[in-house]
């Protein structure tokens, strides 16, 4: 008699709880979808303070404004968590022109930390098509005074996809299907040719710097990587002593390949440029918006959410990722208007760095969980991390790495939530399914074992510990916003962002008040020898393969030019 009452009060107790939980769900629905500052906090990311590239003032006020924010909902220690990265960098305003042999206004964007021309600059283009130290030679004494087109345009095809898309069943199918070749890992040691070409690439930069201010050069234009006027923007060398010696910009395509054509035809094209920049070497530590809802339990974990506050400099960041800030911030929010009082610590983290390489979330993750050894080849130590040969074995715990319990993060666009990547940790599976199901006619709900890439929860995932992005829908993400000048609020689909806020407050929700923490995977150990090979091998395939469509493009465009 005594287990049987046992038994059915552990039963009551735990039906008890899951009425609890289908509560607070209706509650998080109707907070989210009706009282929802969503949109309000994107919106004033993106119009009040625009582009916050890592290390510039927008940058800083954007934090500021986190924080704050943050606090007036009623979180706690708030607080700016500092990591060096290098100089900041901003840009007041740029113009290019063809002035020769006729007179056209082009649109440009200043690549980020490289210097402005002190006004307009005129000078002869000069095609400069370098890609290794011995193709300097070629130039030697030949850049003076001139502008450099920073290698050959590119035919521009037909265009080969669809502007805007949602997955279909189809798709999320297929992306349950594991496969089994992949590494464990993000950051597993690499490939030696890899590793050899990102080595061989980073000396080559360095001694590109050089040899462009020993030769005199003026200014370097470079072509966008997209077509159809849009303008992908990137960055030099954010590192004290690595500044990028010229003014550059990189302006639309079509106008870059007309200048190549110029100079084919035997003219003498001239460009007049003006950029107006300049570096903030105050302070070169850049910084990552931290806030929590501390947990009532004795020994709380630590559950986390976030995105990565920085963006690139060409727009104002609104799908890369302000987006995903603002339906981090949504979640806690709603979860603090409700007075939830989670057994576990809730804790928003807000990163900077990450579009250079997950520094914010990486400094983080090393400063309160686990560091890895750094090489101990000096050539290597100054290449970024995740361009190590290896990542650096083994991995040494922190003391807060037994508190940790999982971390949630959004960056792949405004599109709504489809379902979340487990990263290979399959003990996760039953319980993401459950805690898709008040949410059920808000999303299919598809759990893939499959990893996914280029976000910060790979900081989270490479040192063994529970770090999720969820699968979206990839809008027009890819296809035309990421990185570009327009990646603007305009592009942004509130409903989308509403039903992302409410999935992601009710998974914070179900992993602040689990009495165990999130299921984790075996530690990341070092790759044995046959590992190694075999990574190699699949390397060599992949590139073979590149090699062969690479070709087949050339064939291709052979018959088109004939």
């Amino acid at each position: 008699m005594k287990k049987i009452m046992l038994s059915l009060l552990a039963f009551s107790t735990a039906s008890a709880a899951a009425n609890t939980d289908l509560d607070i769900a209706n509650k998080i629905r109707a907070e989210g979808f009706y009282n929802s500052e969503v949109m309000h906090t994107l919106q004033y990311l993106t119009d009040n303070i625009g582009p916050r590239l890592s290390g510039s003032p927008q940058m800083v006020a954007a934090n500021k404004w986190t924080k704050e924010k943050l606090t007036s909902w009623g979180l706690e220690n708030a607080y700016l968590d500092g990591f060096e990265f290098g100089r900041g960098w901003s840009h007041d305003f740029a113009s290019i022109n063809l002035s020769s042999p006729r007179n056209i206004t082009f649109h440009g964007v200043p690549v980020a930390w490289t210097p402005g021309t002190d006004g307009d600059i005129t000078a002869d283009v000069v095609l400069f098509d370098a890609s290794s130290i011995a193709d300097l030679a070629r130039y030697k004494g030949k850049l003076k005074g001139k502008i450099l087109l920073m290698g050959e345009g590119r035919t521009i095809g037909e265009p080969k996809n669809s502007v805007f898309k949602r997955h279909s069943s189809s798709d999320l199918s297929k992306l349950k299907e594991f496969d089994v070749t992949r590494p464990a890992s993000h950051r597993s040691d690499r490939a030696p040719h890899r590793h050899e070409r990102s080595k061989q690439r980073y000396l080559f930069n360095k001694r590109l710097n050089t040899f462009l201010k020993e030769e005199g050069a003026l200014g370097a234009v470079y072509r966008s990587w997209r077509q159809g006027g849009l303008v992908g923007i990137w960055g030099k060398s954010h590192k004290v002593g690595n500044t990028f010696p010229v003014p550059a910009i990189v302006i639309e395509a079509e106008q870059y390949n007309l200048i190549t054509r110029l100079i084919d035809d035997g003219d003498s094209p001239k460009l007049t440029l003006n950029i107006k920049s300049q570096f903030h070497d105050k302070d070169h530590n850049a910084y990552n918006t931290i806030a929590e809802i501390p947990g009532t339990a004795k020994n709380p974990k630590i559950v986390m959410v976030g995105g990565h506050l920085d963006s690139w400099h060409a727009s104002d960041g609104a799908v890369d990722n302000g987006a995903g800030v603002a339906v981090a911030m949504e979640a806690v929010r709603i979860l603090k208007e409700l007075e939830i009082k989670p057994k576990n610590t809730i804790r928003i983290a807000l990163w900077s760095g990450e579009e250079q390489g997950l520094y914010g979330s990486r400094a983080y993750v090393e400063e309160h969980f686990a560091e890895r050894p750094k090489p101990n080849d000096k050539i290597e130590r100054e290449l970024p991390s995740y361009l190590w040969k290896s990542p650096g074995w083994p991995i040494a715990k922190k003391s807060e790495y037994d508190d940790f319990s999982v971390y949630f993060n959004m960056d792949n666009g405004s599109g709504k939530f489809r379902g979340i990547y487990t990263e290979g940790n399959v003990a996760v599976k039953p319980l993401f399914s459950k805690w898709f199901g008040p949410y059920s006619d808000l999303s299919t709900g598809t759990i893939t074992n499959k990893t996914t890439s280029g976000t910060d929860h790979e900081s989270f995932d490479d040192v063994g510990l529970p770090g999720f992005q969820f699968i979206q829908d990839p809008l027009d993400y890819s296809s035309r916003l990421h990185h570009t000048h327009i990646d603007s609020f305009d592009h942004v689909v509130e409903a989308d962002m509403k039903q992302a806020a409410v999935i992601m407050a009710g998974f914070v929700y179900q992993a602040a008040m689990s009495d165990d923490g999130i299921p984790r995977k075996p530690m990341p150990t070092k790759p044995s020898e046959l590992q190694l090979k075999k990574m190699a091998e699949q390397s060599k395939k992949e590139r073979r393969k590149r090699e062969r469509d690479a070709n087949r493009s050339l064939e291709t465009h052979n018959l088109i030019e004939h």
